[in-house]
């Protein structure tokens, strides 16, 4: 998500980016580096993060600050983990940042919204399915990785959609008809996205895959 800074007191700005600072600090200072290393998997981040990097650049803007791009969180949580996932996903958004794609002034926003908030509904809604449903192949790629992107991609939108709305950016009316409106096809087309490139690497490269375990899913 780019929200520019202008639109959001400074207060909020300088809140939100102690908040996201604490958050992605406290991600790498417990996230398994030593499991990449060992798994020789270094470069396997750094792609994944410079791929994702890429996705976010294939972005739409109804009015600034309601902007709509795909994510690819919930891949990148399922093949490394949630800490992994949050710091690079952080690295990607300084990167696009530094680039002048994004405002610095709102840093912290943009990485709790676009960054926190999808990390943290992508690693919540993998355990709750982890732990509810049968462990199956096809409930990991249809309902973990496809329905699970949707879920989070629909809180980032409507996460934005009510920042704004409450800091007084937007009627509600305007977020609805020119942003939420296109909630469903968001969804639909992340979902997709995160379910084959989930199901090409439990095929090809199930050992790139953290949360995947021949085990559960397949022998079980």
């Amino acid at each position: 998500m780019n929200i520019p800074s202008d639109l959001l007191p400074n207060w909020l700005n300088w809140a939100a980016l102690l908040i996201f600072s604490v958050a992605v600090f406290w991600s790498a200072g417990g996230a398994a580096w030593r499991l990449l290393r060992q798994n020789l998997l270094e470069w396997v981040y750094a792609g994944s993060c410079a791929l994702m990097g890429l996705l976010w650049l294939a972005r739409a803007e109804a009015q600034a600050g309601l902007e709509l791009h795909f994510l690819g969180i919930m891949t990148l949580v399922l093949i490394f983990g949630w800490r992994l996932a949050l710091v690079g996903a952080a690295a990607t958004l300084l990167a696009l940042t530094a680039t002048g794609l994004y405002d610095w002034g709102a840093l912290g926003v943009n990485g709790l919204l676009g960054v926190v908030v999808p990390v943290l509904v992508a690693h919540a809604s993998q355990w709750f399915i982890y732990h509810s449903f049968p462990r199956h192949y096809f409930v990991y790629l249809i309902i973990t990785a496809h329905f699970g992107a949707m879920l989070v991609i629909a809180s980032v939108l409507i996460s934005v959609g009510l920042l704004l709305m409450i800091t007084g950016v937007y009627s509600w009316d305007r977020i609805g008809g020119d942003y939420l409106i296109f909630l469903p096809m968001a969804m639909l087309s992340e979902g997709f996205i995160n379910g084959a490139i989930m199901t090409l690497l439990t095929i090809l490269r199930p050992e790139w895959v953290r949360s995947f375990d021949d085990r559960d899913y397949i022998d079980g």
